[in-house]
């Protein structure tokens, strides 16, 4: 069940969690595949950091139908 316009729920953050989750390891393994360098763990952070509050404001401006601002 998605929450109402201007409202999260808890779902909203565990989604948003395991998104980060995800995005954090493509990130190491795609950083491991190009080079032989170290992973750049400051990189891995900003983008896991990144994506959940991306997923969180998306939810937080979008209605239960999933539409943005109730509109699109």
């Amino acid at each position: 069940m998605n929450s109402i316009l201007f409202r999260l729920n808890w779902r909203d953050f565990a989604k948003g969690a395991v998104l980060a989750v995800a995005a954090a390891v493509l990130v190491v393994v795609q950083s491991s595949v190009a080079s032989n360098s170290a992973i750049d763990w400051n990189l891995v952070l900003q983008v896991a950091e990144g994506s959940f509050f991306s997923y969180v404001l998306k939810n937080y401006l979008s209605d239960e139908s999933g539409k943005l601002l109730g509109k699109l």
